[in-house]
């Protein structure tokens, strides 16, 4: 015990014998410009994630728009006169299947920049990725199970529910990559 006192003590008689540092004139104002750049950084970080997701947003509405205008059912004229004619009904959740299928195919398209999951994953994310992709696995069998002869209320159902669960993975998939970012 009494060796770490008189360690101290030579440590304290060492450093009083130092010369006296002065402090440079210019030393306050580096210390600023250091948290200003860090301040900076940051901002530009946070800058770019927001231009990302509202081009996330702005590529979903322009892939929307351009599936629902390109949409269009051509039929050969035989197979016309085979087709019975669908209600009114019918033919609107027609076309909200397209309209689903093309935020699909948007969300799909966002997935594949995200990228690759990583190798060490959170539990807190990791559990409810994993759930929501066997969702969508879930419901894409449905959709090739009956493809052609689904109705078209339930088709839209099930397009409905694919859009909502790559919604919630694409957040999930997006904050998974913004933890391993920072």
């Amino acid at each position: 015990m009494l060796s770490r006192i008189e360690h101290a003590m030579s440590l304290t008689d060492q450093l009083r014998s130092l010369p006296m540092a002065e402090p440079r004139p210019d030393g306050w104002a580096d210390v600023q410009s250091r948290l200003a750049a860090r301040t900076t950084g940051r901002a530009r970080r946070r800058l770019g994630l927001q231009l990302a997701a509202a081009a996330s947003v702005v590529i979903i509405a322009v892939t929307a728009a351009w599936r629902v205008a390109d949409v269009v059912t051509e039929r050969p004229g035989s197979m016309a006169a085979e087709l019975t004619p669908l209600t009114a009904e019918q033919a609107l959740a027609l076309d909200r299947v397209a309209q689903l299928q093309s935020q699909s195919q948007a969300l799909d398209e966002i997935l594949s920049v995200i990228g690759e999951r990583p190798v060490v994953e959170r539990a807190g994310t990791s559990v409810p990725i994993d759930t929501l992709e066997a969702q969508v696995q879930w419901i894409d069998h449905q959709i090739s199970v009956g493809d052609g002869a689904i109705e078209p209320g339930s088709a839209e159902q099930l397009w409905r529910k694919r859009v909502g669960a790559m919604n919630s993975l694409v957040q999930l998939r997006y904050v998974e990559a913004q933890r391993i970012d920072m």
